[in-house]
């Protein structure tokens, strides 16, 4: 046994024995290692227009993808046109559909800590895009974890 100075061979299989019991074994019950399956993992936000106004739509799905078709299935049953899923996560962010009823058709997605910091992201995601959502900009949809 190698012996690592100020560090008792009791001292060091104690800690050998604690790292071996907290290293947890793969799980599975039908899917690899570490993955849970809960069947709604992820979340969209998504945005329309309906007789002439933004409307915001939420919807769930096993992937984001999935999350994202659903959404603009949701706005597309509802009647609405222009239907596009605007932010997904599958992460423990809020996110918010942000627009405003100014004929400008500018929607954007974004994600925080709350609905208000989601709408802040939103914000930022326009600006880096070059245009300009206005101030008045409301949050049409959110989904918080």
């Amino acid at each position: 046994m190698a012996r690592v100075p100020g560090i008792s061979a009791g001292l060091l299989m104690a800690v050998s024995m604690a790292v071996a019991v907290a290293i947890p074994a793969p799980a599975w019950a039908g899917g690899p290692g570490g993955v849970v399956d809960t069947g709604v993992v992820s979340r969209a936000v998504g945005s329309g227009v309906r007789d002439g106004l933004l409307v915001g739509f939420t919807a769930t799905g096993p992937t984001n993808e999935m999350a994202a078709s659903a959404v603009i299935a949701a706005c597309q049953a509802a009647g609405a046109q222009q239907c596009s899923s605007d932010e997904q996560t599958n992460d423990v962010f809020c996110i918010a559909s942000v627009g405003a009823d100014d004929g400008s058709g500018i929607v954007s997605g974004g994600a925080g800590p709350t609905p208000e910091a989601a709408r802040e992201d939103a914000f930022r995601h326009v600006a880096s895009a070059n245009l300009t959502l206005a101030p008045s900009a409301r949050i049409l949809a959110s989904s918080c974890p």
